[in-house]
Formats: C-alpha cells, sequence, structure tokens
C-alpha cells in the first residue's frame, strides 16, 4: 500500500511516538509509507519529511504570518489542557500534494494523527482528493471527536457539537469549538473517512461523539519494536544498570505533573502513601519528570529514573520491574502499558485505554474499580508487592503471551489494510 501521514510532531510525547512508531513498521513491512510533520526533531527516520522545507519564499512567509495572526486572535481564550485551534493550522495543501505526486499519482490512505496546529479539516479533504486516497483518522487521546480538546476533563458536549466550551473559558454557544466541530463532522462526513482506535475505550469516545460518531471504526494497537521490547527471565542485570536494589519489589511508573488530573499521577501518590502507611514495603521507578514523590516516606522508597528516549533506554526500566501502574482516569491508551505488557510487567490500572487482553482472569494485571478509587487502587498495588514470587512469574509470562502478537508490526499493517474496505 501507498501511506501517507501528517503528524504536527515527531517527539514530544506518546502521539508522536506514536506517529513514528506506526510509520517505522509499515515501512518495515515493506509498505511505501511516507510521513509529514511541521516539527521534525528525528533525522533518523526513513521517509519522515520536514513539511515546513517544501514551502517556498511567498508560502513560508503566509503561512508564519497566518500563524501569528491566528494566535494574537484568540489571545482572550485561555484553554485548559491540550486544545487545537484550526485557525493555527494554516500549512497549504499544495507542498504536501507535489511532494507526493512526484513518487507516485496514487495513494491509497491519508492517516491523520495528532495534526492540530499542522492541517485543517479542509486541507486534509484536498491533499486527499488529490491523490485518490482514502482519510484514515487515527485517534489520539480525543483529538479528532471534539472541537478542539485533546482531553474533555468530564466534559459531555462532544457528544452534542460542543459550545460554550468549559476548556476556552467560552460562554458563547456559537464559540470556536462549535465551529471547529461542525467543519469536521462535515469534512470526515463528506470524504467517508474512517476511524481507528487503539483501544475500544477509545473507538467508544468515537461511537458517542458528534463529531465522528456516524464514521466506520476499528480497534487495533499501536505497533511495537518486539525485538527491542521484551521480556528477561532474571532482572538483576537491569536494575544493576539503572541503580535499583537487586531484591526489592520493584513498581514502574511514569513521572508526570500531577496538574494533568485525568493522567492520575497525583492519585497514584495517594494510593501510595496509604500503602505507606499500612507498612508495605515497596520500590517505585519513576520514570520521566522528576521531583514529584516528596518527602516523608517510611516503608515506601523510590529512584527517579528521569526522561529516557528511544525504546531500548525504555526496555531496561521494564525489564527491571516486577509491575506497572497506570493511574490515568480519562486516557486514549497510554502506550506505557502495552510497552510494559509486552516486556512481560503486569499492568495495575483502572478500565481506562487497556487493549484487547485477558483481563478478567487477573494475569496480565489487575484492572481497578470503579474509576479514581484511591483505596481499591492501593489494594491493588499491594497485591502485587506482597505476591509470592512464583504467582509474579507467572503472571509476567501471561502478559508477555498475551500481548506481544497483539502489538507485532504485521498485525497492524494487517488490519490498516482491511480498513481500507470498512
Amino acid at each position: 500500500m501507498k501511506i501517507l501521514h501528517l503528524s504536527k510532531m515527531d517527539t514530544g510525547g506518546g502521539a508522536a511516538d506514536g506517529f513514528v512508531r506506526i510509520h517505522r513498521a509499515l515501512h518495515g513491512q515493506g509498505h511505501q509509507s511516507v510521513a509529514y510533520a511541521i516539527k521534525q526533531d528525528r533525522r533518523d527516520v526513513p521517509d519522515l519529511v520536514d513539511a515546513r522545507r517544501l514551502l517556498g519564499f511567498f508560502q513560508k512567509a503566509r503561512w508564519g504570518l497566518g500563524r501569528i495572526w491566528a494566535k494574537l486572535s484568540r489571545l482572550h481564550l485561555k484553554p485548559v489542557g491540550v486544545y487545537d485551534f484550526d485557525a493555527e493550522a494554516n500549512y497549504p495543501a499544495e507542498p504536501i500534494i507535489r511532494h507526493a505526486r512526484a513518487r507516485s499519482e496514487q495513494w491509497d490512505l491519508v492517516v491523520v494523527h495528532w495534526a492540530g496546529a499542522f492541517v485543517t479539516p479542509a486541507t486534509v479533504k484536498e491533499i486527499a482528493q488529490a491523490l485518490g486516497a482514502r482519510v484514515v483518522l487515527w485517534q489520539v487521546d480525543m483529538a479528532h471527536v471534539t472541537g478542539g480538546c485533546h482531553s474533555n476533563l468530564g466534559c459531555p458536549k462532544y457528544r452534542t457539537g460542543c459550545g460554550a466550551c468549559p476548556l476556552i473559558g467560552s460562554k458563547a454557544e456559537d464559540d470556536a469549538s462549535s465551529r471547529q466541530a461542525a467543519n469536521r463532522r462535515q469534512a470526515w462526513s463528506e470524504l467517508g473517512a474512517v476511524l481507528l482506535a487503539p483501544t475500544e475505550w477509545s473507538a467508544r469516545q468515537a461511537r458517542e461523539s458528534w463529531v465522528t460518531g456516524g464514521l466506520p471504526s476499528k480497534v487495533f494497537p499501536i505497533p511495537l519494536d518486539l525485538e527491542v521490547l521484551r521480556p528477561v527471565a532474571d532482572p538483576r542485570e537491569a536494575r544493576a544498570a539503572l541503580g535499583l536494589p537487586a531484591d526489592a519489589r520493584v513498581l514502574l511508573v511514569r513521572g508526570i505533573d500531577p496538574a494533568l488530573t485525568y493522567k492520575g499521577f497525583g492519585l497514584l501518590l495517594e494510593a501510595l502513601r496509604l500503602l505507606d502507611a499500612q507498612g508495605v514495603a515497596l520500590h517505585v521507578a519513576v520514570l520521566g519528570e522528576t521531583g514529584l514523590m516528596g518527602t516523608g516516606w517510611k516503608h515506601v522508597t523510590y529512584t527517579e529514573l528521569g526522561v529516557r528516549r528511544g525504546d531500548a533506554a525504555i526496555a531496561v526500566a521494564y525489564q527491571a520491574a516486577d509491575f506497572f501502574a497506570n493511574p490515568s482516569t480519562n486516557d486514549n491508551g497510554p502506550m506505557m502499558v502495552g510497552e510494559a505488557l509486552v516486556c512481560g510487567v503486569p499492568v495495575v490500572a483502572f478500565p481506562v485505554g487497556l487493549p484487547s487482553v485477558p483481563w478478567s482472569d487477573g494475569m496480565v494485571g489487575r484492572v481497578v474499580e470503579p474509576i479514581g478509587d484511591v483505596a481499591a487502587y492501593a489494594a491493588a498495588l499491594r497485591a502485587f508487592a506482597e505476591m509470592p514470587a512464583e504467582e509474579l512469574t507467572a503472571k509476567k509470562q501471561a502478559a508477555a503471551a498475551a500481548a506481544r502478537p497483539l502489538y507485532a508490526a504485521s498485525h497492524y499493517a494487517e488490519q490498516l489494510t482491511s480498513s481500507r474496505s470498512l
């Protein structure tokens, strides 16, 4: 197949990493996969194009001035969280069409990742129609199903077309969120777009959405490099490399600002404080942001691993861990859940953004309900912290066996290919 990808950036978060992983996987499976981004930092990815370099002098000036004007025009709006304003996504279709046609006149798919502040739905429509391609929306958080926000933080208005958006402090029904929702709905409907989601949770948001509710959809996860992200029989070498205690029960977590409430790190800290008060011995390895754990711990110890970039670096962190905590309460499906599972690390999580593996038997981890219940989450963590070694080993093996076929590059390519007929 000939597949063209559109993404705002190639680094800077899970959405960007997922975009690159998908592109790499399709490339490796022999498909003609070409990706465009306006923030390109990686130089080791084949056929990844810096879209800014395609602009002529006058196109670049118009693009830059248009972005400045769009930002100035919405200074009175103060968005909460990640919010895309289509007026800032004024990159023209012509340079991408021209570059793509130099490789092939006809393309099969245009895959839209997180393309906010890059291209509007109207631009995507122009590109797809010029290349004879079908549009696929790869669901990144809630970006495709709302009028602008990437996480609705509990707001239900994406189901009715947005308007009076609380996340931009608007009280007007005909505001940016309402207009963008209407434009997106019209463009995707006219194109006969397909929505693909990495988890059933994210697919459900799309089905409930006024923007995408009428589109066909399919669920399958982002592919992972299974040669690098793999289980090991003995974690001691990985622990020695990271400075972790050899004989402790190790919980791996992602350190992320508790102010991003839907990511749940503050909730996780509350659960760990309960365990500490109960005298539970546990060592927490924090991957990502540092300085979040605080002081006053008696039985819980921790090591800050900091930011580790690249699959090889993060694989060592998983291989050193006994289990992984994902406390997200409103999330499309953190890639760290899949990364943990394919490395043979069971996961403790709320029923949010989880892959389709057999959670019900408790062998790949534990799903905690209700969402946001600190005491229930602490109890699940304690069960793994005090689990007999033989039982934990069996769960590790079950996690890897269940997840690795699901995250194979060949599986993703097969599912994407079959989506053309939806």
